[in-house]
């Protein structure tokens, strides 16, 4: 009886092991794609700028703020994935 129990208190504790490395790493994974997400981004926005010969800087005005979302969420989520990992 008493070996049922800790065999199932165990499998317990190694599904919420489990669990935790999914979000850590998802969090991680979904951070590094925004960060991808923005450079790919960045790089169209300087492209076309050339290949359609209109400023940079207009281009660049209408996409700085998803820009800048991009660029913080996927900063935000790295870190909090390595902090997560660290702490648990």
């Amino acid at each position: 009886m008493e070996s049922s129990k800790v065999a199932r208190n165990r499998k317990l504790i190694y599904g919420i092991e489990i669990e935790k490395e999914f979000v850590n790493g998802f969090l991680i994974g979904l951070g590094v794609g925004f960060l991808a997400l923005f450079a790919i981004l960045w790089a169209s926005i300087f492209f076309a700028s050339l290949l359609a010969n209109i400023s940079y800087g207009k281009i660049l005005s209408v996409f700085i703020y998803p820009l800048i979302f991009i660029l913080g969420s996927g900063t935000t989520l790295v870190v909090a994935g390595f902090v997560r990992q660290r702490t648990s």
